[in-house]
């Protein structure tokens, strides 16, 4: 089950953001029963993960990590 039609018709994503919305329980519910998550991955498969070191030229230490629609950079300055 997906958030939105095959189409990406607009008025789809709404009504589907409605039920989300007034009945939260009922929406989960619905796609536990079809093992599939809202954002349509199996119940199983984890989100695209990429990771980059050393990212920040200015600091001692960066990473830039992504899990599926999420950026988080951490970057530590030394000193002594």
């Amino acid at each position: 089950m997906s958030s939105v039609n095959a189409s990406g018709d607009l008025s789809s994503e709404m009504e589907v953001d409605a039920f989300r919305r007034l009945f939260l329980l009922r929406f989960h519910e619905r796609h536990l029963l079809e093992s599939v998550r809202p954002d349509a991955r199996k119940l199983w498969k984890a989100r695209d993960t990429t990771l980059a070191l050393g990212v920040v030229a200015s600091v001692d230490g960066s990473a830039l990590a992504k899990i599926g629609c999420t950026t988080m950079l951490a970057a530590i300055k030394w000193k002594s």
